[in-house]
């Protein structure tokens, strides 16, 4: 219990549990979308254009963007993903704004 705090690092535990959280938000709304399209009419395109499922994908997608900028490394890792990260926030904006 004295060497709980310093072995686990608790940074990477953090920058590396965004991503990963991300992940699971893009795999949960992809899956429960594609049992939509099986159990309905719609096709998944469509059901990507209605606005919780399109704002769960881009804060997803930020998530994973979020935690890939933590743990870049390189200069230019981290302009590529605040590049994307950019993008995810204008078109999460975008969402938002069609859902009112």
């Amino acid at each position: 219990m004295l060497y709980f705090f310093a072995v686990i690092d608790w940074h990477s535990v953090w920058t590396n549990g965004l991503w990963i959280l991300g992940t699971a938000v893009l795999i949960g709304t992809f899956s429960y979308s594609y049992w939509l399209t099986q159990s309905g009419s719609q096709s998944i395109s469509e059901i990507y254009q209605k606005s919780p499922y399109a704002q769960l994908y881009w804060i997803g997608f930020l998530l994973v963007l979020l935690g890939l900028i933590f743990t870049s490394t390189r200069w230019w890792e981290t302009a590529v993903w605040l590049l994307f990260t950019g993008w995810a926030i204008f078109n999460l904006a975008t969402s938002l704004r069609s859902a009112k």
